[in-house]
């Protein structure tokens, strides 16, 4: 066993002695082993301590439980006022609802009476009352009182998290893998990423959002884990195999010793990469393609410097509001979109504006609340919407392109008119700037992000009027193929090497050569090894991925021949199933990827 391997074996002897070993499989998401101590990230309204309590506490307990009642309500105001000042009425009324339910006489005289009769404290009151209430809500027969009782049991969580002092987070207080039912954009915001050793999620396909974050971050991960949430303690030893898909809960020491050897070995297979770090990224028959990283924070703009890339393909602004609440300020996020600029230098820095909506919000709770929200109120959509909002971004971008080479990329744009109505608010911007006396840079390059198949079938009409364009592959297969691509029931059919896929990649990428437009690919698609020769044979000749992943499809891109890519590319999207066309690609299954 390795030295790191024993060291973790004894900080979790103690509290997973005598626990049984479990082994699961599940669907493998971002490569690599890890091992370690699992942290089960749940809801709190299960995890609530039920402590008795003696009568003379009881009149102590209803106070703390009515002050921590009091403190939601004024925040749910303060929100409610500043998401209808943001984004609109509509997206207020949530929390306003909300906000009603902590004022129903009935609602808290019910957990008061709990706590004098039961003598329990106030948080397992709390939890014991929202839970019985979401409950009736959810066996109801209207669709509109089932979605009600998830606003029942979101007021629970955030009345007990404010009576135990504390806000929805992941508190990790040493390296753990996060083990969840499921994890959102908004769950793992907080998260200290040099404490998360992996991610296992019982739900979620590969795309979802802890996939796409634990292959960032360059961590393991297994999704779609069948009732891992049941079989896990927080402190429990964990095998991951983002290889296989295989999980080992409190393995044996055989196994520990098994997993030790290949972590070893995948150490010496990443050193194996150092030489690709100064290495220009040019095919072997000298073809240059430009390597670009995809990022969400200044620190991982200067990680992605570390290994040479090209410039930044995508800076993932959401995740920016979602760790400093959309009440961010224009200056401050001039100050973030600066520093990026400033690392990069004369390489670009393509800033995506906010994509909020599906399953990426702002806040502690989503204002939205769609049945389908993938095909609802997203990204350029809502920014469309909310004039104001947007125009500031779109500032703080204008002013941050003197420190450097920064671009504006709008998401989600289905149509000639989005983009002529993005051109016309930056416009807008502009002129705001200019009254104020405000510098910035006048000719920021401005591009439309592809993932819609409408946009593919006018892609020559956006190039006209676009800079660049820049594929996101995650949303074109998923709306091209009408597979949820967080949906583990369905995974098997997310497939990026569909012929039906590739050809709207070539179409777009053919539109961008016609008006001599670059075209860029940013989704997973463009980090995952076995699709590499594929877009370079589809014309793609730029590429952005996480920053972990660089140094791999830099050696990938170094070990392919142009004319042998572009064969490759033909003899796949003339395949007539996408098994044939996997077939051809070495890919047996999705877990082959």
């Amino acid at each position: 066993m390795s030295k790191n391997g024993k060291q973790v074996a004894e900080n979790t002897r103690g509290k997973t002695a005598g626990r049984a070993t479990a082994t699961l499989r599940g669907i493998p998401a971002s490569p690599g082993i890890v091992i370690g101590p699992a942290f089960l990230f749940g809801d709190i309204l299960g995890e609530v301590e039920t402590r008795r309590i003696q009568p003379s506490d009881v009149n102590a307990e209803i106070a703390r439980m009515d002050d921590a009642v009091e403190l939601v309500k004024k925040e749910l105001t303060s929100d409610a006022e500043r998401i209808s000042s943001e984004l609109g009425d509509s997206e207020a009324a949530i929390f306003l609802i909300h906000a009603m339910i902590l004022e129903d006489v009935k609602v808290l005289g019910a957990i008061h009476d709990k706590i004098r009769t039961d003598l329990v404290n106030a948080e397992s009151a709390v939890a014991a009352e929202m839970k019985r209430m979401s409950s009736v809500f959810m066996e109801s027969d209207d669709s509109y009182l089932r979605d009600r009782s998830y606003d029942i049991t979101d007021i629970g969580k955030r009345v007990i998290e404010r009576m135990l002092g504390v806000w929805a987070h992941c508190p990790l207080t040493h390296p753990m893998v996060v083990v969840a039912n499921e994890l959102r954009a908004s769950d793992t915001v907080s998260m200290d990423k040099g404490r998360v050793l992996g991610f296992v999620t019982e739900h979620g396909g590969r795309e979802a959002h802890a996939a796409i974050l634990s292959r960032a971050l360059g961590v393991p991960a297994v999704v779609g884990v069948p009732s891992i949430t049941g079989l896990v303690i927080s402190g429990d030893m964990i095998i991951v195999d983002g290889n296989t898909g295989e999980i080992f809960v409190n393995p044996s020491r055989e196994l520990l010793e098994r997993y030790s050897t290949e972590q070893e070995k995948e150490a010496v297979a990443w050193a194996a990469l150092t030489p690709f770090v100064e290495k220009s990224t040019r095919m072997s028959d000298g073809v240059r393609v430009k390597l670009m990283a995809n990022i969400s924070s200044v620190e991982e703009a200067r990680d992605a410097a570390g290994v040479n890339v090209d410039g930044v393909g995508l800076f993932r602004t959401e995740m920016l509001f979602m760790a400093e609440g959309i009440g961010i300020t224009e200056n401050e996020q001039y100050e973030v979109y600066r520093a990026v600029a400033e690392i990069m230098g004369d390489r670009p820095v393509t800033i995506r504006t906010l994509d909020i909506g599906g399953d990426k919000f702002v806040g502690p709770e989503n204002p939205f609340h769609e049945h389908n929200p993938h095909l609802g109120y997203r990204s350029i959509r809502i920014s469309l919407d909310n004039l104001e909002f947007f125009e500031k971004q779109m500032r703080a971008i204008l002013r941050a392109g003197l420190h450097g080479n920064v671009r504006i990329l709008w998401p989600m744009i289905s149509c000639v008119d989005e983009l002529r109505a993005a051109k016309s608010c930056l416009e807008g911007a502009k002129r705001t700037l200019v009254e104020s006396g405000v510098a910035f840079r006048e000719d920021v390059p401005v591009g439309a992000m592809i993932e819609i198949p409408s946009a593919v079938m006018v892609a020559d009409r956006l190039a006209a009027e676009s800079d660049f364009m820049s594929i996101g592959t995650n949303d074109l297969v998923q709306y091209t193929l009408a597979v949820d691509r967080g949906n583990v029931q369905i995974d098997h059919l997310y497939r990026p090497h569909d012929p039906a896929v590739l050809a709207l990649i070539r179409r777009t990428v053919d539109a961008g050569l016609a008006a001599n437009v670059p075209v860029a690919v940013c989704g997973e698609m463009a980090g995952t090894a076995s699709y590499v020769s594929l877009l370079l044979g589809l014309g793609v000749r730029e590429i952005s991925v996480a920053t972990s992943r660089v140094l791999r499809v830099r050696r990938s891109v170094c070990e392919t021949d142009s004319s042998e890519a572009r064969g490759l590319a033909e003899r796949v999207i003339s395949a007539a199933t996408v098994a044939e066309a996997g077939e051809i690609l070495g890919i047996q299954s999705p877990g082959d990827r």
